[in-house]
């Protein structure tokens, strides 16, 4: 039920209508970082998204250049176009050492990377004059790639406000702890490799793209400068005490001839109740 939550929060936060590509990058700064050496150019992610009134389809896409993500498109259609459309395109340009993200809202998200190409701090100067800082750590995992350990946020007064922490530990398992406003919850995120999809475009896990405060770094994370993606699709996700609900989700990914993801099928089942998303998939080389 979560995931669904977050999907609608994004829908509000990314919506409403396009904009010139602007891209004066003269170096590669970024890139979708896959473990796999596949130049992937563009990623879409659709979703039909059910409700009470009208069903709205939802369409994520990321385009990438030579210098790494160019932009973001995201659309929105209720009833088949029939009723409203819109959509919101976000846009990428690359400084020396650095990326910046801004979009129609007046929302600019200003990177600094590492040598790696991982950002290791981005301030967010939103439209209403807020200011939030985060800062991203990373460990360098067996096989020589950087995966993300923490994201901390700051609001401009100084105070943290929320925290994402990976502890990769025990094998096949991520703990993800997630501290926000002072309340914290602790995820675990399953590789079962017996049924596990090999990631091979770098496609960033589904369920961390949707958790706050990753899901403000939606263009950051599918542009691969907050690490390297998984080896593996995730196929499992529960909260670690969940006595109550007994929430678990399950993700089922098909994959085309080439072991591409093409679609993804979640589900959540939370206090006897089924929860099920569907998402088609199209990675573009």
């Amino acid at each position: 039920m979560r995931n669904i939550i977050w999907i609608l929060f994004l829908l509000v936060m990314y919506g409403c209508s396009e904009e010139r590509v602007n891209d004066n990058s003269d170096e590669n700064t970024g890139g979708n970082k896959n473990n796999s050496g596949k130049e992937v150019s563009s990623i879409e992610l659709k979703e039909l998204i059910p409700s009470d009134s009208y069903d709205v389809t939802s369409t994520r896409t990321f385009k990438f250049g030579d210098d790494g993500i160019s932009y973001f498109v995201a659309a929105q259609e209720i009833a088949g176009g029939k009723l409203f459309s819109s959509s919101d395109t976000t846009f990428v340009s690359y400084t020396d050492g650095g990326m910046v993200v801004s979009d129609r809202n007046g929302n600019v998200r200003t990177y600094m990377m590492n040598d790696f190409g991982c950002a290791v701090s981005c301030c967010l100067q939103e439209g209403g004059g807020t200011e939030r800082n985060y800062y991203f750590s990373y460990i360098t995992g067996e096989d020589g790639f950087q995966y993300l350990s923490g994201i901390t946020e700051m609001l401009d007064d100084g105070e943290v406000y929320s925290l994402l922490t990976f502890d990769y530990s025990e094998d096949g398992k991520i703990k993800v702890g997630q501290t926000v406003d002072g309340m914290s919850e602790t995820y675990i995120v399953e590789f079962d490799k017996s049924v596990a999809v090999e990631n091979v475009c770098g496609l960033p896990d589904i369920f961390l793209s949707e958790l706050y405060p990753m899901s403000m770094h939606l263009v950051a994370l599918y542009g691969g400068v907050l690490g390297n993606a998984f080896e593996y699709l995730c196929t499992d996700m529960y909260p670690e005490n969940s006595p109550e609900l007994n929430e678990h989700t399950t993700y089922e990914y098909s994959v085309d001839e080439e072991g591409i993801p093409d679609y993804c099928e979640i589900v959540t089942v939370s206090g006897g109740e089924e929860y099920k998303r569907n998402i088609s998939v199209k990675i573009t080389i």
